[in-house]
């Protein structure tokens, strides 16, 4: 069982809605964990990850992959046991916060990781058999641009000295 990452049916998203993110649109994926149930959030060092190519019209996740990432055996700094909680962020840019296009999977929970003796504790091992079974699937879409915000802030204000005037 595994989580894929597809399109939102909103927004500018057109054609492609429905369909999963692959490499070739650029689409990478970050892990972030807490060690304190949620409150707080870290980037897993070095976990930044590209998706499966999948075929040029989104593909399928059990046929190419499409939609679909595997990362490296990433450290979680300060685990020694326990549960964890993670968070898996999709963007097709240079980073989550910059990209024009992101998403965010919910908040899902480890009760405890694997960890080798010989690593870095909190080092997991073997992140295709554990987290995948917490994951839910999740959409991406285009981030609405700062001016719009702006523009429809301006338009209600606008109105609003207009009923003013009657």
């Amino acid at each position: 069982m595994f989580s894929a990452v597809s399109y939102a049916n909103v927004g500018t998203e057109g054609a492609n809605a429905g369909k999963f993110v692959g490499a070739a649109q650029g689409w990478k994926a970050d892990l972030l964990f807490s060690l304190n149930g949620g409150s707080s959030y870290s980037l897993a060092g070095g976990s930044t990850t590209a998706f499966y190519a999948g075929s040029a019209d989104g593909g399928q996740p059990t046929g190419d992959g499409a939609g679909v990432f595997v990362g490296s055996s990433v450290t979680i700094p300060g685990y020694t046991s326990g549960p964890v909680t993670f968070i898996v962020e999709a963007f097709n840019g240079a980073n989550y916060g910059a990209s024009a296009k992101r998403g965010q999977s919910a908040a899902f929970t480890i009760n405890s990781l694997q960890t080798d003796p010989l690593q870095a504790a909190g080092t997991i091992m073997n992140l295709s058999g554990t987290t995948v079974n917490g994951m839910q699937a999740f959409t991406v879409a285009t981030v609405p641009e700062p001016s719009i915000f702006a523009l429809a802030g301006l338009g209600a204000a606008g109105l609003m000295v207009l009923r003013r005037k009657k």
